[in-house]
């Protein structure tokens, strides 16, 4: 019996200095974190209500009405308000125009879509959410829509398509400023065979010679390669390439001359004659000079007679009609776009609803150079403040939707090149949340234990074609319960950015 007690007290003995043992490694790793996290604190104190973000890469410069990346759109969608919704597999989901709008509905606007078999053209109704606001509290009404649609057919012109491949009825008979097409595109083409001086100077400038310098700054990347590193033999510096690749005088030669005497010289053999670049790069510019010409044509007295697009119509203070040429995906391809206000970027006093909409005709190039830098919309957020490593958002507290449950966010300009850097910007509190591109040695890093990885970082996969499908976020401040369950390329956490929530202490 005695043997029994002393049998059963060591293994309570036993396993009591094991749980005292697993209490206190767990002790030392949570002391090990705070100091850790104290460290940084010191070195750079949050605000409250505040969250660190990498978006995804980004160039140093992009607009809500020209962008390329994923994490540029993730920025624009803290933003802006797209005038569709969609859910998280892309369906749109707004609701139709006539249905009651509720306190809860956070859509930029109710669209309703008729389509008539006898004509091929497609009724498009939108209805904007009577509480769209920008920060400064200014409504965004049926005005701020014509704009919209205004400047994205301006700015795509003859050279591009505005809304997807999408026509609006009228749109090309605006664009070229006459009824009569066939005529106006001969007087087009006529005026291209010989340009006026005005013309040649445009040609060259914004045609020749902008296509060779990206030539130029082509032929200087060979240059850091490895793998053409044989160029160099023969060819000593990127000016001699450049020379070899795009003179037009056959025999001609860059010894003796700078990189910058080269290039003038190369332009000047070409001058405005687009055509003949074209027999050396294969490319063709004639949509592009004919954007040119068109717009040289309409400055011309008597030129534009068409100052409206026909199938364009405002309807009320809230609503405007889009006649669509099509039927096929006319909804999802001719709304699809952030509604950028009428005061933030273009002119109040340029529009008078009949022939100009917030700007005159030539002035939206200088439009789209503004945007650049300039996130200022009816979405969550607005940009505060920026530079070269970093966007700050502050919340628009007139957000049509749920008011945002952050105050600020920090965007941090990081374009990671490597696993290992995000891992431990994560681990020291550098950033909260991180947009990146799943792998496996992401994956090992994130399961190491000796870091506390495996329970200070979360990852979650999005749905995408992207290359940037997965979200990493620190568990101890990021709330997890406000990030969506499903992650996809159509529902994000910064589609949904107003329910994030940190955990403040």
């Amino acid at each position: 019996m005695k043997k029994l007690l002393l049998t059963e007290g060591l293994l309570a003995c036993f396993f009591l200095a094991l749980l005292l043992g697993l209490f206190g490694k767990y002790l030392g790793r949570e002391k090990e974190g705070q100091e850790t996290n104290a460290s940084v604190s010191a070195k750079e104190t949050r605000e409250k209500g505040t969250i660190w973000i990498d978006a995804g890469k980004m160039s140093g410069s992009f607009s809500p009405l020209q962008y390329q990346s994923q994490g540029e759109k993730n920025v624009l969608a803290m933003c802006f308000m797209n005038l569709l919704s969609r859910d998280a597999d892309g369906v749109r989901s707004n609701k139709k125009v006539g249905q009651e709008w509720g306190r809860k509905d956070t859509e930029a606007a109710h669209i309703l879509s008729v389509y008539n078999e006898k004509e091929k053209v497609t009724s498009i109704t939108i209805q904007l959410n009577p509480k769209l606001k920008t920060a400064s509290g200014a409504a965004v009404d049926a005005d701020d829509l014509l704009f919209n649609f205004y400047l994205r057919c301006e700015l795509a012109g003859v050279e591009k398509e505005a809304f997807q491949g999408i026509c609006i009825v009228g749109q090309e008979e605006y664009i070229y400023g006459s009824a009569d097409l066939e005529k106006r595109k001969k007087e087009i083409n006529e005026i291209l065979k010989k340009p006026s001086k005005e013309l040649q100077k445009q040609l060259k400038e914004e045609i020749v010679k902008a296509e060779l310098q990206e030539e130029l700054e082509w032929v200087r990347s060979l240059f850091q390669e490895e793998e053409y590193q044989f160029i160099s033999s023969k060819y000593k510096e990127p000016k001699d390439l450049f020379a070899y690749y795009y003179a037009y005088k056959t025999k001609y030669s860059a010894k003796g001359k700078t990189e910058q005497q080269v290039f003038d010289e190369i332009v000047n053999q070409y001058s405005w004659h687009y055509d003949w670049l074209t027999k050396v790069t294969n490319e063709s510019y004639t949509k592009r000079a004919q954007e040119l010409a068109r717009s040289v044509l309409l400055k011309q007295e008597g030129k534009d007679t068409m100052k409206q697009i026909s199938g364009i119509q405002k309807k009320d203070g809230r609503t405007v009609v889009i006649q669509a040429v099509g039927k096929e995906d006319c909804v999802d391809k001719l709304c699809d776009f952030w509604v950028l206000p009428l005061d933030g970027y273009g002119n109040r006093e340029r529009f008078d609803g009949k022939q100009n909409f917030g700007f005159y005709r030539g002035e939206e190039k200088e439009i789209l150079e503004k945007s650049f830098g300039r996130y200022y919309g009816t979405g969550a957020f607005y940009v505060k403040k920026m530079d070269g490593e970093r966007i700050v958002l502050e919340r628009n507290s007139h957000y049509a939707g749920q008011k945002a449950k952050l105050k600020k966010i920090v965007v941090l300009r990081k374009n990671y090149e490597r696993e290992k850097d995000i891992v431990e910007d994560l681990l020291v509190q550098n950033v909260d949340i991180v947009i990146t591109e799943d792998s496996e040695e992401l994956r090992h890093l994130i399961k190491n234990r000796a870091t506390h990885a495996s329970y200070l970082i979360r990852k979650k996969t999005i749905e995408t074609k992207q290359t940037e499908n997965c979200l990493l976020y620190r568990t101890s401040y990021v709330n997890a319960p406000s990030i969506p369950q499903r992650l996809t390329e159509y529902q994000s956490v910064f589609g949904t950015i107003h329910t994030l929530k940190v955990n403040v202490p």
